[in-house]
């Protein structure tokens, strides 16, 4: 056996061991569908932190779906991250289809206002998973 094949061996062997740890991430099926079988329809999730990069806890995500009247509404976990219901298969099994253009996403947590929205991937993307990230800024009192 030469040296570069036993490193090439060595490389493709860590990269098939390190695979399965990026979809589950030390057994967290935390972007498995947990109300819905299936693959999700429209899903959306990400983090919420502070201007300091710190994770908020118990922020209030809110899914507004405009023409229908929606709402759809999920919380952030310990490290700050949330996941909504599967607002494409609601908004399907009513009859409709998902138009992205109509749906707004808002994070409520106390003493703070949002300062950035972060989308990630297709801005415009009408199924699927949609990662979306906040950063709140704290209320200041003039």
């Amino acid at each position: 056996m030469t040296v570069r094949w036993l490193a090439t061996m060595t490389m493709l062997a860590g990269i098939v061991c390190a695979l399965p740890g990026l979809a589950w991430s030390n057994g967290d099926t935390f972007f498995n569908s947990k109300e819905l079988v299936g693959h999700p329809e429209f899903v959306i999730f990400g983090n919420v932190k502070d201007d300091r990069g710190r994770y908020l806890e118990n922020a209030v995500v809110r899914v507004y779906v405009v023409e229908h009247m929606l709402e759809f509404t999920a919380k952030t976990d310990i490290l700050g991250r949330y996941r909504t219901p599967d607002v494409g298969r609601a908004i399907k099994e009513l009859g409709y289809e998902v138009d992205p253009t109509l749906v707004s996403v808002a994070v409520e947590y106390p003493g703070y206002h949002i300062d950035r929205r972060e989308y990630r991937g297709r801005r415009r993307q009408s199924n699927g998973a949609i990662e979306i990230n906040f950063r709140m800024a704290r209320n200041t009192m003039k």
